[in-house]
C-alpha cells in the first residue's frame, strides 16, 4: 500500500499547484467521506441543521466515496482525491468522516477549516497515528468527542492539540436518548421483521479485522452452534461493520443479517449486544441493557492495534475469549448485576446526554464558517 500511496501523492502533486489557484468560497462548506456514498448519519443530520436559513445561507459541495479494495476501486479512489484536492482548497469548511489522504498529505489554505467528524460515537481501540499507517494524518483544525476520556486519544490520533478537540457529543447518537424514536424505530422493525416479535433478540456487530487499503475481514464465528446452544427462545440479529464488503453471513440461515437499517434502529429492538472493539458499544449504552464482549483474539488485539481500555476492568459486561462460552454468558447475562459497570462506563465516555448534540456541532460549524 505505501507503493500506493507514494505514487498517488505523486499524481496529486501535478494537480496541486492549480487547486491553490482557486479563490476561497466563504460560505463553501464541503463534506467528504471514505464510508458512504450519500449523506450519512453525522453528515444527514448536520446537512439538515445547515439547511435552516434563520442561521446563514451555505454553499454546499459533497465529494461522498465509499473505498473498495480492489484495482478499479483504487483508480475510482485516485479520481475522488483529485477532485477533493480542488474542493478542499475552495472552501471554508471542509467536513470529514474518515482519514483523509489529501488533507494529510497538501497542506490547506489558512482560511480553509478542516473539521473531523469521526464516524463513531469514540473509539475503544487504538486508531489514527496510534498505529502502522501509509502516511502521517495531519493538517486537521477540529474534531469533535463525545466526552474529556477522549480528548486526548483523539489529539494523538488526529496529531493535534487538546484544545483542537471540541467536546459536543455526537450527533448520530443523539436518536438514542430519543424515547419517542426508539418506539416508533422498535415498532417499524418488528413489522419488517416479524420473526423478531417474542423473541430474545441478540445484536451481534463486531467491527473489522485488517485496514483499508488491503482487506477487512471479519470475525470467525460458529453462529450456526451459538444459535443451537441458545435455542428457540433467541434470535440473532447480525449487523456487519459498514466497510465489511460481501459479507460471508449475509446468507446465514442462522441469523437475521440486517446490513442496511441504521444502527440505532437495530439497538432499539435489542435486548442484548455482543461486540467487541467497536464503538457500538458507546452507542448501547442509552439503553441501559446487557452487553457482552466476545473477544478471543484479546491479547493480539492489545498488542496492535492496541485498546483504550482495560477490557478485563472497565468493559461494562461479561468479556468472553472462548466460542463455547459465548452461549453462557449471553444466557447469564444481568442486567442488575452489571448496571453499575454501565453507570460507571457511561460516565466516562458521555459528557452530555440531553440528545443535543446535532445542535452544538451545527452551531460550531456556523462559528467557523460565519462567525459573528
Amino acid at each position: 500500500m505505501k507503493i500506493k500511496s507514494v505514487i498517488l501523492k505523486m499524481i496529486l502533486s501535478l494537480f496541486y499547484p492549480f487547486s491553490k489557484l482557486q479563490k476561497v468560497h466563504p460560505d463553501r462548506i464541503t463534506f467528504i467521506s471514505l464510508e458512504h456514498d450519500y449523506l450519512s448519519k453525522d453528515f444527514k443530520l448536520i446537512y439538515d441543521q445547515l439547511q435552516d436559513k434563520r442561521f446563514g445561507k451555505y454553499e454546499i459541495k459533497m465529494a461522498l466515496f465509499k473505498f473498495e479494495p480492489s484495482f478499479l476501486g483504487s483508480i475510482k479512489y485516485g479520481l475522488a482525491c483529485i477532485r477533493q484536492l480542488f474542493l478542499i482548497q475552495s472552501s471554508r469548511l471542509v467536513i470529514l468522516d474518515f482519514n483523509n489522504f489529501v488533507v494529510s498529505n497538501f497542506q490547506h489554505k489558512q482560511d480553509v477549516k478542516v473539521l473531523q467528524l469521526w464516524h463513531a460515537t469514540g473509539a475503544l481501540k487504538q486508531f489514527g497515528n496510534r498505529v502502522d499507517r501509509d502516511y502521517v494524518i495531519k493538517n486537521y483544525d477540529y474534531s469533535i468527542v463525545n466526552s474529556y476520556f477522549f480528548k486526548s486519544i483523539y489529539a494523538k490520533a488526529f496529531n493535534m492539540y487538546e484544545d483542537q478537540i471540541m467536546v459536543t457529543g455526537i450527533p448520530d447518537n443523539d436518536k438514542n436518548f430519543d424515547s419517542i424514536v426508539i418506539k416508533q424505530n422498535k415498532a417499524r422493525l418488528l413489522k419488517e421483521y416479524p420473526q423478531l416479535a417474542h423473541k430474545k433478540v441478540i445484536t451481534y456487530a463486531p467491527t473489522f479485522r485488517g485496514r483499508i487499503g488491503t482487506e477487512f475481514k471479519e470475525v470467525d464465528i460458529d453462529l450456526k452452534q451459538l444459535r443451537q446452544e441458545l435455542g428457540d427462545k433467541y434470535i440473532i440479529i447480525y449487523k456487519p461493520h459498514p466497510l465489511i464488503s460481501n459479507s460471508v453471513y449475509k446468507d446465514d440461515p442462522n441469523v437475521l443479517f440486517i446490513e442496511d437499517e441504521p444502527v440505532s434502529a437495530i439497538l432499539s429492538a435489542t435486548d442484548l449486544l455482543v461486540t467487541d472493539y467497536s464503538a457500538i458499544t458507546i452507542d448501547w449504552m442509552p439503553f441501559d441493557k446487557p452487553t457482552v464482549a466476545y473477544v478471543p483474539d484479546l491479547d493480539n488485539y492489545a498488542h496492535k492495534p492496541g485498546l483504550n481500555i482495560n477490557y478485563e476492568t472497565d468493559f461494562p459486561g461479561p468479556v468472553v475469549r472462548d466460542e463455547n462460552q459465548l452461549a453462557g454468558a449471553i444466557k447469564s447475562a444481568n442486567s442488575d448485576v452489571d448496571q453499575k459497570k454501565r453507570q460507571q462506563f457511561t460516565n466516562k465516555v458521555y459528557e452530555f446526554t440531553d440528545g443535543k448534540a446535532t445542535q452544538r456541532v451545527a452551531e460550531f460549524v456556523r462559528s467557523i464558517v460565519s462567525p459573528s
